[in-house]
């Protein structure tokens, strides 16, 4: 029974480190689209998904406890793919322009 336990425990912490990885993965691909976000012209909903998202992650405020990432890593998720498909139709847009 004690094996049980400890490879119940071992598990968990896997699980756990894991989502801390994939949160903090998707941060770096967020932050890395920083200086796209911030040109002129980018709509401001986008800056706010940004924005938001971010904050969601940092501030100590969740939907569900810490040790579990589930929540940070949806609005991650969403805040990046929003972002990137709004800045995607932006690069479109302005290539069309000129």
């Amino acid at each position: 029974m004690e094996s049980l336990w400890t490879t119940l425990g071992v598990a968990a912490v896997v699980v756990i480190v894991v989502l801390v990885l994939v949160a903090l993965f998707l941060v770096v691909k967020l932050v890395r689209k920083h200086r796209q976000v911030h040109q002129p012209g980018t709509p401001m909903q986008t800056k706010a998904a940004y924005w938001l998202s971010l904050a969601y992650t940092v501030f100590p405020f969740d939907l569900l406890p810490d040790p579990v990432y589930f929540d940070d890593i949806v609005v991650l998720t969403s805040g990046l793919v929003y972002v990137s498909r709004s800045l995607t139709k932006k690069t479109r847009d302005d290539r069309r322009a000129d």
